[in-house]
């Protein structure tokens, strides 16, 4: 199926590590400390599901032997096998990919799983997770905190952002709406890149309560082992902390981090 989002980023994979750079491979650090947490071996097998160019992949990929990709973007993918980057890269639909086997560790990060607006689809990501795992898998998501964007402080309906790279210099002007309502959030992004013309992105995002994740996930057949709206496992409230740090994407400490294992 075609993306319901367009954006310069999967566009040009390649911008993707310069926007977002990741110097101290904190989803990968994570992962790792989640792997200790909650699995009785280290992972032999996992799967990245909606794994854009393919960096968690290959950040996690020297530590588990059998690394696996998926996104729907097909440039993405692309641009992961031409960087020559370890793993097995597939274009593929979260709500109907079937690989054909099941994996130690099930990842959905980067808000991939947020792009999932209605019910339904949300129901056929969950069943594509389960459907990859096995008794004793874990799975580990994040995904946009509803108690952040309208309970708390985490809207912005404007955000500037600069990005100055050797290979890239841009400014990026990300404009927000809310529909309450149906807890969803539209970004409208405008480059402006010196020489080129302007570039739109424009993307929809499902916020998710803490609570209606728990219920999402254990009608799949998942247990929940663990929640957090930190990537370094402290306990809070589960409101968000949203930082003054440079945030072109709007988007900074208003995830949850979700860890659940199928039993």
């Amino acid at each position: 199926m075609e993306p319901a989002f367009r954006s310069l980023l999967y566009d040009r994979p390649d911008l993707y590590d310069l926007v977002f750079p990741e110097p101290d491979q904190t989803r990968a650090e994570m992962c790792g400390e989640a792997f200790k947490r909650y699995l009785r071996l280290p992972p032999a097998s996992l799967v990245d599901i909606g794994c854009g160019n393919g960096r968690l992949v290959e950040s996690l990929s020297p530590s588990i032997p059998e690394c696996w990709g998926v996104d729907l973007v097909e440039s993405n993918i692309a641009y992961a096998r031409s960087r020559g980057r370890a793993g097995v890269f597939h274009v593929g639909d979260m709500r109907t990919v079937r690989l054909g086997r099941t994996f130690d560790v099930v990842t959905c990060l980067g808000n991939a799983l947020s792009y999932m607006l209605a019910d339904a689809d949300l129901e056929k990501a969950i069943t594509t997770f389960a459907t990859h795992a096995r008794p004793g898998s874990l799975l580990i998501l994040d995904l946009l905190n509803a108690r952040c964007y309208l309970d708390g402080d985490g809207f912005r309906e404007r955000i500037e952002g600069r990005i100055e790279a050797p290979e890239f210099t841009a400014d990026s002007v990300a404009v927000h709406s809310l529909d309450r309502a149906a807890r969803r959030m539209r970004r409208t992004r405008t480059w402006r890149i010196a020489g080129q013309p302007d570039v739109v992105d424009d993307a929809e995002y499902r916020l998710l309560y803490p609570e209606e994740t728990r219920g999402i996930l254990e009608a799949g057949g998942f247990e929940l082992l663990a929640m957090y709206d930190n990537r370094e496992f402290r306990d809070s409230d589960l409101a968000g902390s949203v930082t003054s740090e440079p945030d072109c994407a709007g988007m900074r400490g208003r995830k949850l981090y979700v860890f659940a294992m199928m039993p």
